[in-house]
């Protein structure tokens, strides 16, 4: 008996994945699918829910005060991330000055993404 190779045992189920659906589809089709998954990420940018700013407010606010390496990502025209201390929080402009060696970087508060703490 001929064993096919892209046969995989999932419990019960013989799957062949992906592959018994690639016959069904057109070549433009599948082209097209993968330009449009390359292009998503890039073009919206993410909103965070008010439990996601929550938890960013007091990441932003630990690690201030335990003045300990961040990593944070945010959105300008497209995905960004920075990595440093944060130097200060401006409530009256509404940003984040994050310092890494030299230079300093203004993030708004309304572009944050995420925070991570390095340390």
């Amino acid at each position: 008996m001929k064993k096919n190779r892209h046969l995989t045992v999932k419990g019960d189920v013989l799957d062949r994945g992906q592959l018994k659906w690639g016959a069904l589809m057109l070549p433009e089709h599948v082209r097209m699918l993968r330009e449009w998954q390359a292009d998503e990420p890039s073009k919206h940018k993410p909103r965070l829910d008010e439990e996601e700013l929550g938890l960013l407010q007091e990441e932003i606010g630990i690690a201030y005060q335990r003045q300990c390496m961040v990593e944070m990502r945010y959105w300008d025209d497209g995905p960004g991330a920075v990595s440093g201390t944060i130097a200060s929080v401006g409530l009256s402009n509404q940003t984040i000055e994050i310092s890494s060696g030299a230079d300093v970087v203004r993030i708004a508060f309304a572009d944050l993404l995420g925070v991570r703490m390095i340390d």
